[in-house]
C-alpha cells in the first residue's frame, strides 16, 4: 500500500526546469483512454514518495520549499494554463469526486521521488547541479489503488566563483519550484506533459521494479565515495531511475517501486497537504530485479592539463513472470563512461559520475528494447546468441504492456 497524506486538495506544489538544462521524459508517450469520451481525473496535489519519517532527510531543501503559500501559487498557475488549450484529459481542480461513481474516481498527483545536489570544483569555479525527479501518478481513490505513473526529470546546472552555501542551494531549489528566476514554470511543464499522456488502463499488463540489491562491491564503492549516503535510499532511487527510463523510452506507464520491504507491497508517500489514506500498489504482471554488482573508476590518461577517467557500472538484471516463474531476461549488463577533468580539479564528485554512468546504462538498455540488434547491445551484454535472444523476448513482452 502507498500512504498518501493530504492537507488541502486544492493546494499544490510543483517544480520547473531552469534555463540551462531541463529534461522532460514524457514526449511521445501514447494516450491510453478507458472510453471514447474524454476521461476525467481530479487533481490531487503534490506528494513525496518514501517513508514519511524520512522526508526531511531525503528532501532537505524541497521539504522546506513546499508550503501552503507555494501550493496556492502553483495551483493557480496550473489552473490558468490548463484552461487555455484542449487536452486529452478532463482535469478537475475541485474536491475529489463521488467515490460511488467508478468512472469519476481517478486522481492525478505530482509525486516527487528525489532531490539531488552535486557540487564539483573545476579550476577556479564550482559546478552546481540540482535535480528533481518526479512522476505524474494516477490512482483510483475509490479503490485506493495506483493505476500507473509517467516520470519527469528537471535539472539545474550553474557555475559559481565560490562554493554555494546551503542558503544559496535552498534559493536555487525555490527558483526551480516557483520559476522566479526567469525559468519556464513548473505549471507550464506539468500542463505540457499532460498533452502527451492519458489515464492508464487498469486492465493493461504492468511491469514493476520489485527488488533492488546493492552487492558488497557496490556497497564498498558507495561507502568510499559517498560515505554519508543511506544505502536504503540509494536502492529506492535506483528503482525509480530504471522505471523512469523504461516508461519514457518504451512509452508505457510504470507501477511504483515498493519503497520499504517491511511494508511488503506498500509505497509510503506524504502529500504536502495533510489528511491521509492508503493506496494499494497492485501486483505486477512482470517483476524486474536489479542487482547492482559494482562500480569502477579507472584513470585512463593524463597530460599536463587534464586527467581522463573511465567510470563503469555493472548490473545483473532479471525480468520474470511471478506466477509461472518464467524468466524472460537474466543477464549482466555493463556501461562505461569517460570523463576528462582539469588537473586543477580538486573536488571531484565521483559518486555522481558513477551514478550518471548507471543511469546511462538504464537509458541505453531501455532504448535497446526497441533495437535488440543495435551496436550498444554488443558492448553491454555478454557475447553469444542467448543474451540477444533474451533481449528480443523481453522486447516483445514490453510491447504487450503498452
Amino acid at each position: 500500500m502507498m500512504k498518501i497524506c493530504f492537507r488541502n486538495i486544492l493546494r499544490i506544489s510543483a517544480f520547473v526546469p531552469l534555463h540551462i538544462l531541463a529534461s522532460l521524459l514524457l514526449a511521445g508517450v501514447p494516450c491510453i483512454s478507458w472510453a471514447q469520451t474524454t476521461p476525467t481525473a481530479y487533481f490531487a496535489g503534490v506528494a513525496f514518495t518514501g517513508n514519511h519519517s524520512d522526508i526531511a532527510t531525503e528532501f532537505p531543501h524541497l521539504s522546506r520549499v513546499i508550503d501552503a503559500a507555494t501550493n496556492h501559487r502553483i495551483s493557480t498557475q496550473i489552473r490558468e494554463q490548463w484552461q487555455t488549450k484542449p487536452h486529452p484529459i478532463n482535469l478537475l481542480f475541485g474536491q475529489l469526486g463521488d467515490t460511488q461513481d467508478a468512472e469519476r474516481s481517478t486522481a492525478l498527483a505530482l509525486a516527487i521521488d528525489r532531490e539531488t545536489t552535486s557540487i564539483e570544483r573545476i579550476g577556479n569555479v564550482y559546478k552546481v547541479r540540482l535535480e528533481i525527479s518526479m512522476q505524474l501518478l494516477f490512482f483510483d481513490f475509490k479503490e485506493k489503488q495506483v493505476l500507473g505513473g509517467f516520470p519527469v526529470i528537471l535539472d539545474y546546472i550553474d557555475a559559481t566563483p565560490t562554493s554555494p552555501t546551503d542558503e544559496q542551494i535552498q534559493s536555487d531549489f525555490e527558483g526551480m519550484v516557483l520559476g522566479t528566476k526567469g525559468q519556464h514554470s513548473l505549471a507550464g511543464e506539468f500542463v505540457g506533459a499532460l498533452t502527451h499522456i492519458s489515464i492508464p488502463n487498469p486492465s493493461t499488463r504492468h511491469l514493476r521494479v520489485t527488488s533492488v540489491v546493492l552487492e558488497p562491491k557496490a556497497i564498498a564503492y558507495l561507502q568510499k565515495y559517498k560515505p554519508a549516503a543511506d544505502p536504503e535510499i540509494i536502492r529506492r532511487q535506483i528503482a525509480q531511475e530504471f522505471g523512469k527510463y523504461l516508461a519514457a523510452n518504451q512509452h508505457l506507464s510504470i507501477l511504483p517501486f515498493a519503497s520499504n520491504q517491511a511494508l511488503g507491497k506498500n509505497m509510503a508517500a506524504s502529500f504536502a497537504n495533510g489528511d491521509s489514506f492508503n493506496l494499494t500498489i497492485p501486483d505486477a504482471d512482470y517483476d524486474i530485479s536489479l542487482d547492482v554488482a559494482g562500480f569502477k573508476k579507472i584513470e585512463v590518461g593524463r597530460t599536463n592539463t587534464s586527467v581522463g577517467y573511465l567510470y563503469g557500472a555493472f548490473v545483473d538484471l532479471t525480468v520474470k513472470e511471478p506466477l509461472s516463474g518464467k524468466i524472460y531476461f537474466s543477464q549482466r549488463i555493463k556501461q562505461g563512461a569517460s570523463e576528462n577533468v582539469p588537473v586543477t580539479e580538486a573536488d571531484m564528485d565521483d559518486w555522481t559520475a558513477s551514478y550518471d554512468t548507471l543511469r546511462l546504462l538504464f537509458n541505453n538498455f531501455t532504448l535497446a528494447l526497441s533495437d535488440p540488434e543495435g551496436k550498444w547491445v554488443g558492448s553491454a551484454l555478454p557475447p553469444g546468441s542467448n543474451s540477444r535472444a533474451q533481449l528480443s523476448s523481453l522486447s516483445e513482452l514490453v510491447k504487450s504492456c503498452r
